[in-house]
């Protein structure tokens, strides 16, 4: 497995290849981007993207995908915020919400394995219902809610550093074990490889999948968690953004979509990337519908590459 985790590796360079040539052009061709203050500012809201990004990895990485960590987003702040409102607990509210948003987790993976149902269809339909699911729970409106550990955990520093960079870096580290260095993990890339021939090795594709899709929803509902932190408010809409955002950091730091193939590292410098890119387009003034093509093409033109390295 240690062999395989090296090789594969050695496509998430591309990521962090492509993310220092990024730093250097908004260092060169745009204000602002040459400061501390800047950078820690990267790292703080990168680790949103990052922590939904890791549990997506999981289950790409078996030839699954989770379209439902926007829905879980959204319901782990909700409920989160509903409930320090209703009760004053903060520690039983954010608990609340990550046994939900587990749940989330087991239901798609139930889907998935039991019924058969393709992931892309199984989670979006799930996040469909949880969408519809706040918006009557709600009523449309927002909540507030401002837990002093969210807003430590979200705003706070230690040692000049962002806790929540600091919370990606442990969440990432505990993934990397899981990933590239447990047996689970080799089960997943021996499903993401291939689940007929996986399944008459004797891999269990009923814990690995349960495994991935829980900590994938449980991973979004912590980045929920966080964002409340940040912002303040929940809404329906706030977990929107890192839905595509997070296949996009996958797929940037070269892990197949397919699955089987790839490295969590390269998610890590995908994430980063992604909202680099995005703070720079956003300093030059351009629109939401430009930075999307941008992103787009920048997508496309990796996996080209990535599918040239892989057939030589």
């Amino acid at each position: 497995m240690s062999g395989l985790a090296l090789q594969n590796g050695g496509r998430a360079t591309w990521a962090f290849g492509v993310l220092a040539v990024t730093w250097l052009a908004a260092i060169l061709f745009a204000d602002g981007f040459d400061t501390v203050s800047s950078f820690r500012y990267l790292v703080q809201t990168a680790s949103f993207l990052g922590i939904v990004a890791v549990g997506q990895t999981l289950v790409v990485m078996m030839s699954g995908i989770d379209l439902s960590v926007s829905g879980v987003v959204a319901l782990s702040a909700v409920v989160c915020a509903k409930v320090a409102s209703g009760t004053g607990g903060g520690a039983a509210a954010m608990t609340v919400a990550l046994l939900l948003s587990a749940l989330v987790g087991a239901v798609n993976a139930a889907g998935v394995v039991w019924l058969r149902v393709p992931p892309m269809v199984m989670t979006l339909a799930t996040g469909t219902i949880l969408s519809g699911t706040l918006l009557v729970y709600t009523d449309g409106s927002p909540s507030s809610a401002h837990l002093p550990l969210l807003d430590s955990l979200a705003g706070g520093r230690l040692l000049g550093v962002p806790r929540s960079f600091l919370l990606w870096l442990l969440v990432t580290a505990a993934a990397f074990w899981l990933l590239h260095l447990s047996r689970t993990g080799r089960y997943a890339f021996a499903l993401g490889a291939g689940e007929d021939a996986a399944r008459a090795s004797g891999v269990p594709l009923v814990s690995t999948a349960f495994t991935a899709y829980v900590s994938c929803a449980l991973l979004a509902g912590v980045a929920g968690l966080v964002l409340l932190g940040f912002t303040g408010t929940s809404s329906l809409t706030m977990g929107n953004p890192y839905q595509l955002l997070s296949i996009a950091s996958v797929v940037l730091g070269g892990t197949s979509i397919l699955g089987g193939r790839g490295h969590l590292l390269g998610t890590v410098g995908g994430a980063l990337l992604l909202t680099l890119l995005t703070a720079l387009l956003t300093s030059w003034n351009l629109s939401e519908g430009v930075r999307q093509v941008v992103l787009g093409v920048l997508i496309i033109g990796l996996l080209l590459v990535y599918a040239r390295e892989r057939r030589t």
